[in-house]
Parts: C-alpha cells; sequence; structure tokens
C-alpha cells in the first residue's frame, strides 16, 4: 500500500514519513518545493489544493488553511482511499475542522480522524520572548492538554498501516498543563528563569489578529479564558492505540528549547 503524505516538511508530516519509511510502507510525499522534500520517498510536486493522488492507496492529510474553501476539490482525488486527517477537538461544534471532516466522509468510508487539544509546537511562538527571560500572554492559567507532534505522528502510522476505518480518536498529551507552567517548563530546558506576564486579552486579541485575522484570533483568546476554569480534557487515546504512554509538555521542551 502505497501512501501519500501531505505537509511532509511540517511538524508532524516529517514524523509520519519517518514512521511510515521505518515500518517499511512505500511513501509518497506532497510537496511544493521539491528540495524541501525528505530523503528515501517518492516526490511529488504538487499543492494540496489539487493533489495528484495517482498510484496512492491512503493518504495522510493535512489542511492549513483557516476555512475549508476547496476542500471538496482536493479531497476528490482520494475518492475510496484510506484517509487520515489530522483535525481538532472543535471539529464536533463545526468550524474548518468539522468542514474538512465532512468533505472526508463524503468520498470515502475508510477514514480516521485525530483530533488533537492543541500542538505542543505551537508553544515555539513563545521562543522569542522566552530568550529574553518574560513570555507576555493572555490567560496564563489556561489548562491544556497539548499533545507532542511526534505522539500525532505515532497515531498516524498507526491509522494508516492499520484497520481504524470510521475511527474518531482525540489526541492529547498526558496531562492538562498551564500556560504559564509551560512557559517555566521552557525556561527549565534553557536552563534559566523563564516567566510568564499576563497580558490584557484584548491587547492579545489585536496581536494575533494581525496574522490570524480579527474573528480566528477573538475565538482563540475566548476559549483560553474557558480553560482556566474548565481544562482541555485529557484522552488515553494516544497510549490505548500507540502501545506507549503520551509524552508530557516537559519533554517537548526539552527536545525544542534545549
Amino acid at each position: 500500500m502505497t501512501t501519500l503524505v501531505t505537509g511532509a516538511t511540517g511538524h508532524t508530516g516529517r514524523h509520519v514519513v519517518a514512521g511510515l519509511k521505518a515500518a517499511g510502507v512505500p511513501t509518497s510525499v506532497l510537496v511544493r518545493d521539491p528540495v524541501k522534500a525528505p530523503d528515501g520517498v517518492d516526490v511529488v510536486h504538487g499543492d494540496i489544493t489539487e493533489p495528484d493522488a495517482g498510484g496512492v492507496d491512503a493518504v495522510y492529510l493535512l489542511w492549513p488553511f483557516f476555512t475549508a474553501d476547496g476542500i471538496e476539490k482536493a479531497v476528490k482525488p482520494f475518492e475510496g482511499k484510506k484517509i487520515v486527517y489530522l483535525s481538532a477537538m472543535s471539529a464536533e461544534a463545526g468550524g474548518v475542522w468539522g468542514d474538512v471532516e465532512a468533505a472526508v466522509r463524503r468520498v470515502t468510508d475508510d477514514w480516521t480522524f485525530l483530533r488533537v487539544t492543541g500542538l505542543a509546537t505551537n508553544a515555539l511562538a513563545w521562543a522569542p520572548q522566552a530568550a529574553t527571560g518574560v513570555v507576555r500572554a493572555a490567560y496564563g492559567q489556561a489548562k491544556r492538554s497539548v499533545v507532542h507532534e511526534r505522539d500525532v505522528a505515532d497515531m498516524a502510522v498507526k491509522a494508516l498501516t492499520g484497520d481504524h476505518a470510521g475511527q474518531v480518536y482525540l489526541v492529547t498529551g498526558p496531562e492538562a498543563v498551564a500556560q504559564a507552567e509551560q512557559v517555566r517548563l521552557i525556561g527549565e530546558a534553557l536552563g534559566r528563569p523563564v516567566t510568564w506576564e499576563e497580558q490584557p486579552p484584548e491587547e492579545a486579541v489585536a496581536q494575533l489578529g494581525a496574522t490570524l485575522g480579527a474573528d480566528f484570533a477573538a475565538g482563540a483568546v475566548n476559549y483560553w479564558a474557558s480553560l482556566v476554569d474548565d481544562p482541555e480534557p485529557v484522552s488515553l487515546d494516544v497510549p490505548r492505540v500507540t502501545g506507549h504512554p503520551a509524552r508530557p509538555f516537559a519533554e517537548w521542551a526539552r527536545e525544542h528549547f534545549n
């Protein structure tokens, strides 16, 4: 079975490629820049909005946009094939992730959705501030069960190489960790203190809105506010499917801030 990995040079995709290669699975990668493609795989030059699914039996699908515009055209070439989609917990409520899941369901019955609460790699956005010793952001006591990208990849490899059709997995870290505590753990990995400075919510929305758009930024900040009293859930799907415990945030921080 030949598997196509989209987002193969990104945080989760490169680990999916490594896992498939280790399992001896024939692997292709869809990339816009072939120079950046991983070694030892077939390279498909193209874009996720117009993928070439020729000779492909399964796909790891990463949809990197804030809307689902164009998703029907993107998934049509994978009709009847196995699709493992990196989704989000909020897909249950609709939005872009829910729309993509619906499009995938329309083209195949052999789908698996990996719904993450959040990726630990998003904490890399704090790196420039962490270097100064202070991270200024909103809702330091928002408790998040963010997941290591290698755990996401391990789940994807299991789904791509086994029978997980019709399964929806909640993919989380092993515990919910407050954002301020995440920053402290980043400092521990750096070997020097890094502290949290609480940012007014309206300032955070304006700052994030410059890159994410005002609506998306407001939704994100409001969501963090909700997590102060109602932490993100912790799922056992990672250990249940992969056979190993989910990696803690402290391990992720040591790998990325060392």
